[in-house]
């Protein structure tokens, strides 16, 4: 019985990181891009918890969402709503009885992983297909392992208490789903015992109805220590769930006629699974009309935190999620995201250090120095958090050229924002010492700047959009600054030689091509990501 279940816990955690391997990142785009209007966030919901397999990663993608403002409250239990719906494919496969192909999927699956390990989308197609057939076993050996408790009347009194005690069967179903942390995992067990007749229908329902109540335990954990909107979304699936089981509890004579009413007579596995699927559908249809009066109440019992409390010990990161480090897919995604607000405020510093000189504007440069440092303390933890999604293993080889291409692409644009500070010192010295600079030094600084600017911003909207096709122009660019350098450094050697700027001025300004060369390396680099990216 445990057996079964651990090859079924692994074969469910496998079949959805294989699953985030194929499709995680568009899963991940859509949650964020198409959950303005409550139905389609439901449907979405819906879509992404049936690609990932898992109604307790979407949600906890949500609540790590709302934490990063991404999402809004109102999105956020949308998108809850229909993973509750999508978590129920898997009991229904289950219901039908197809636990004896698992060896042609173990079969099939092996043999297209083993001869596509060269072609990574046919390798992770391989991978989910054994995946699943690792699933039908565990479900198919726990059934077997069950079979010899119908003649037990221990076992047949305790099932008797269930059917009689609603509340008591419910709170099995709920303590058991937050120990393993998935209610697709429980359902299969009770769908598993239905299959052997080990279990009525009217004891099916009460431990199934707990199961939804179970998966909000994930959420409540995910929001620990999260901002306060996170905290509130967590409840939305909490209050949600809850609701929705004690009202079924109230109706429980109704909700076993509408099961019996739909599913095919003396077939108990389908009516669980039914039920199960019911369950969410209806709750969905109750509440998504009141998705308003939803968020207003757990606006009302989760209060605003004090400003003070939120200020202490704030994390510098922004979209770092350090619960998810486990989910690679979801993980990479977020370094992803704080690695473009960290190139954002890298841009800004080369910006200010050119204004700063050419203004010579001490406020400017001031401002540059307080966010290299947050620039630093991001790029720390960038490094620290993708080393964490490192050592949980199990990465396939797209997801591992991206994650270091996101180290990578950490590091160079770190040292473009290190050489605009570099720029910012020079132009401090030039303000301190009063060091006067002919007109040409500034117009050959706002010449090469603009090359500069250019080949940063393609650079960082290549990795936005993932578009390698901008990677020719950057490399023009490079070639156009490496060109712009060489000129500006040699025409200012013959004013140094010529006494038309003094050699302290002139040392500063070569300083400077120098350091607007490197920043046009290093956005070079970080152009390259693209390629390692889904």
């Amino acid at each position: 019985m445990l057996g079964g279940l651990a090859l079924f816990l692994f074969g469910m955690h496998s079949l959805g990181n294989g699953l985030q391997e194929m499709a995680g990142k568009k899963a991940h785009r859509v949650l964020e891009i198409l959950t303005s209007v409550p139905i389609v966030g439901m449907l979405v919901g819906t879509g992404v918890t049936i690609v990932v397999q898992s109604s307790t990663l979407v949600t906890v993608m949500v609540v790590s969402l709302v934490n990063s403002t991404m999402l809004n409250l109102k999105q956020a239990a949308s998108v809850i709503m229909g993973a509750n719906i999508g978590t129920t494919l898997t009991a229904q496969l289950v219901a039908f009885r197809i636990t004896d192909i698992w060896v042609y999927c173990a079969v099939g699956g092996f043999i297209i992983y083993f001869f596509g390990k060269r072609k990574d989308r046919l390798r992770s197609i391989g991978w989910v297909i054994f995946s699943f057939s690792m699933l039908l076993l565990g479900l198919s050996l726990m059934t077997d392992a069950m079979r010899p408790l119908r003649g037990m009347p221990e076992f047949q009194n305790l099932i008797l208490v269930f059917g009689d005690n609603r509340i008591l069967a419910m709170i099995v179903g709920l303590v058991f789903t937050a120990l393993v942390q998935s209610s697709t995992a429980v359902t299969g067990v009770i769908v598993a015992m239905a299959m052997e007749d080990l279990i009525p229908l009217e004891a099916a329902l009460p431990l199934i109805i707990g199961t939804n109540v179970g998966t909000c335990f994930t959420a409540v954990l995910a929001s620990i220590g999260s901002s306060t909107s996170a905290k509130r979304a967590a409840a939305i699936h909490v209050v949600f769930n809850t609701v929705g089981a004690f009202i079924f509890l109230i109706f429980l004579p109704q909700f076993e006629w509408a099961v019996l009413l739909i599913s095919p007579a003396d077939d108990i596995p389908r009516q669980a699974a039914n039920a199960h699927t019911m369950f969410s559908i209806i709750t969905t249809i109750m509440f998504l009309p009141f998705i308003g009066l939803l968020v207003k109440f757990v606006t009302i019992i989760i209060p605003e935190r004090k400003k003070a409390e939120e200020d202490t010990e704030e994390s510098v990161t922004m979209f770092l999620d350090w619960k998810m480090v486990n989910h690679h897919t979801v993980a990479i995604n977020y370094a992803q995201q704080e690695l473009l607000r960290m190139a954002e405020l890298a841009g800004q510093n080369v910006t200010l250090a050119v204004e700063g000189f050419i203004a010579k504007k001490r406020k400017k440069l001031k401002q540059l120095k307080r966010q290299e440092k947050i620039v630093d303390a991001i790029e720390k933890e960038i490094v620290s958090y993708l080393a964490a999604v490192s050592k949980t293993g199990g990465m396939g080889q797209h997801m591992s050229i991206r994650h270091a291409g996101l180290l990578h692409a950490a590091n160079d644009i770190e040292r473009i924002s290190d050489h605009a500070q570099n720029i910012a010192r020079l132009a401090k010295q030039v303000i301190d010492d009063k060091i006067e600079l002919p007109h040409q030094v500034f117009e050959e600084i706002e010449d090469i700047y603009k090359p500069i600017t250019e080949i940063f911003e393609t650079a960082v909207k290549s990795v936005r959009e993932n578009d390698a096709s901008l990677v020719p122009r950057i490399k023009e660019l490079e070639t156009l600054i490496d060109s712009k350098e060489k000129e500006m450094r040699a025409a200012h050697i013959k004013r140094i030689v010529s006494g038309e700027i003094s050699a302290e001025g002139g040392i500063i300004f070569l300083d400077i091509l120098s350091n607007f060369e490197r920043i046009g390396d290093h956005s070079t680099n970080i152009s390259h990501l693209p390629q390692g990216r889904l």
